[in-house]
């Protein structure tokens, strides 16, 4: 299991995050700090997938999930193949990586 990136690459209309607002994760199920609640259930299954291996249907095989909000906000999940799940000792993983 790798550890992930999940990063808003498209948004319209409201939404709590901005384009480039990206988090990485440990496990495919710990939801990040900051990340909004429906967001991230509309993510899980294909977060576990992803951390296993699992092939995108995206031609650049890069997850690319659409929020449930009816404007338009997508983010990619992108596994970071150079990392192996390890169990945090804080919880800095969860804080946001702005640009």
């Amino acid at each position: 299991m790798k550890y992930l990136k999940i990063k808003l690459i498209s948004k319209f209309g409201r939404c709590p995050h901005n384009v480039g607002d990206e988090w990485e994760i440990p496990y495919a199920l710990m939801k990040p700090d900051g990340l909004c609640d429906d967001a991230h259930y509309s993510m899980v299954p294909y977060l576990s997938m992803a951390a296993s291996g699992g092939k995108s249907w995206e031609k650049d095989g890069v997850w690319k999930i659409h929020c449930p909000s009816k404007s338009g906000v997508v983010f990619e999940i992108i596994p970071i193949i150079e990392k192996d799940h390890e169990w945090p000792v804080d919880m800095s993983w969860a804080n946001p990586k702005k640009k």
